[in-house]
């Protein structure tokens, strides 16, 4: 049936409305928000870079396609996606701010990561070497357990939806085809019954047939985008979706060593685990998966050490003499004279000096062709940052308060509790520098000796966060700091309320909830990476999840 004259003008009214197209928002405001440009198109909708302009910082805006807005099952899974990643907190995840409705247009507020994803980096810059590839596999495998052991599945692992900064974070990023795992275990659908998601050249078998999905199809998908990033492209190719899909099913990727013959078998034999057909064949978890890169980025490190590099040798003629023998008898020759002699030295310090030359130019060709590519250095902002107002709040009260040197208990633990507050804002804004520039000042400080001895609480603080800084950035030497300052006390001794201190204060003085929650997860963090999963077994970890007394807040100064 024709569309009537009331209809046509309605649907042309609706394409001419901003709110309801999806023309580029450039330029304009959307509430809080002044949209910069457009950074790219997805499945779900535009994503833009925008200013927010209350706390001036730079953000990530996902505008909802307007067709998609007006199917509620759609809807259900764009809020489904804001809820899911609200959730998770972790550093290689894009953290998302807020989720909003205006004039129509459904949005979420994104962390902005100023950098470029995966699938943009091979494109320009091709595989890189091991040492990197193994951390950006381990990377992405930490956010992606930590997504799991919240009950999510990501369903869409792929290097465009991972992000690589310029420091060499990686950031996982687009859950907007997460499915929520409840109680029993039945996943959360928001989709057509037989209707499959994600893209073909990383799904899953199970993905592709339409079969119920759990956390080792991301597992899957996971390692055909390790693949990639170890050769530059997917293990499947095809003209059509279809072939793709049915080599998924039914074919073994191509060995590693046919791309990269540099690269270990142990690191084939582990991408072949992830993408096995079965899966029940795959690791059972990404726990498994990031104990195996520790083990291969070690072997890897102790064969990097090698032997010396080959030496250039000269082949120079033999030194001219007075008289030449022979086995026949001696032949004499003329002496040279002076002025000969002469010319005959400069002539054999100019061959010797040019036969250098030509050595060291040769090494430098050599070396040039045959050394790493050094990334780019760091691009360093120029911006003033802006101090909030509970920044600014917190730094007056480190100030006020502190007087390390007070003889008086309560004020001792008042001042401390002023730079504990202060650096839990850093931690929960992820803000290491800051936090590094904190923990020198108190580490460094000069401090009288404490009544009964022992470290000083706020040397301890600046102590601990420099160990929860070196775990949170992947130190290798930050595990045994933070063991080493931390002593879980037995729980039955009623020493401390937390059955914890720090470098030996006692744990009265950080009775924090949220520092303890902060130690749990940094604790978590290094379960995960542990071969052994000892730190995973720690008796005292659920008597520090639970939470402290009620405490009394500080006046404001």
């Amino acid at each position: 049936m024709p569309p009537t004259s009331e209809s046509s003008s309605a649907e042309q009214k609706r394409c001419q409305d901003p709110a309801r197209s999806e023309d580029d928002w450039s330029g304009r405001s959307l509430g809080d928000f002044r949209i910069l440009r457009r950074l790219g198109r997805g499945g779900m909708g535009q994503v833009y870079l925008a200013e927010q302009t209350s706390l001036k910082r730079k953000v990530a805006i996902k505008m909802l396609r307007p067709e998609l807005a007006a199917n509620q099952t759609a809807l259900r899974r764009f809020r489904a996606e804001a809820e899911a990643v609200a959730k998770l907190n972790h550093p290689n995840i894009v953290q998302i701010y807020g989720v909003g409705e205006r004039d129509g247009v459904h949005y979420m507020v994104l962390e902005y990561v100023e950098g470029r994803n995966l699938r943009d980096y091979l494109n320009r810059k091709g595989p890189p070497d091991l040492p990197v590839c193994l951390s950006i596999m381990r990377q992405v495998a930490l956010a992606l357990q930590q997504a799991h052991d919240a009950g999510f599945v990501h369903r869409d692992v792929k290097p465009e939806n991972i992000l690589l900064t310029k420091k060499g974070e990686a950031k996982v990023t687009d859950f907007g085809l997460t499915r929520c795992f409840g109680d029993e275990g039945r996943p959360l659908n928001l989709t057509q019954s037989g209707v499959t998601m994600g893209t073909p050249l990383y799904m899953s078998p199970e993905q592709v047939q339409g079969h119920p999905v759990d956390h080792r199809s991301d597992i899957y998908s996971y390692g055909v985008t390790c693949y990639t990033l170890l050769t530059g492209s997917p293990p499947f190719r095809g003209n059509t979706q279809f072939e793709v899909a049915l080599q998924h099913v039914q074919s073994e990727p191509p060995p590693l060593a046919q791309f990269r013959p540099d690269l270990p078998s142990e690191l084939d034999a582990m991408l072949r685990r992830m993408m096995a057909k079965d899966p029940a064949g795959r690791y059972s978890s990404f726990k498994e998966i990031v104990r195996e890169i520790h083990r291969l980025r070690e072997a890897v490190t102790s064969d990097a050490s090698g032997g010396p590099s080959p030496e250039f040798t000269l082949s120079l003629p033999p030194p001219e003499s007075a008289a030449v023998t022979g086995t026949s008898g001696s032949a004499s020759v003329p002496f040279p004279s002076t002025a000969a002699r002469r010319r005959s030295w400069l002539w054999g310090a100019g061959l010797l000096l040019g036969a250098l030359l030509l050595g060291v130019l040769v090494r430098l060709v050599q070396y040039r062709m045959t050394a790493p590519e050094m990334p780019p250095p760091p691009v360093v902002d120029t911006i003033t940052p802006v101090i909030s107002e509970e920044e600014s709040y917190l730094l007056q009260g480190s100030k006020l308060f502190a007087d390390p040197n007070t003889a008086d208990v309560n004020k001792l633990k008042g001042g401390l509790e002023a730079q504990i507050e202060l650096g839990l804002y850093y931690f929960r804004q992820r803000r290491y520098d800051d936090l590094e520039n904190l923990a020198r000042e108190l580490v460094n400080r000069s401090y009288k000796p404490m009544p009964r001895g022992g470290e000083h609480p706020y040397r301890a603080w600046g102590r601990l966060i420099q160990a929860l800084v070196g775990v949170f950035r992947d130190r290798p030497a930050a595990a045994a700091e933070l063991s080493r300052l931390l002593v879980l006390r037995n729980p039955n001794l009623p020493a401390t309320p937390n059955n914890l201190t720090v470098g030996g204060v006692p744990g009265t003085y950080f009775d924090q909830p949220e520092l303890r929650q902060l130690i749990v997860e940094a604790l978590d963090r290094l379960a995960m990476q542990e071969p052994s999963g000892r730190l995973e077994k720690h008796p005292h970890l659920e008597t520090l999840r639970k939470p402290g007394p009620p405490r009394l807040l500080r006046p404001r100064p």
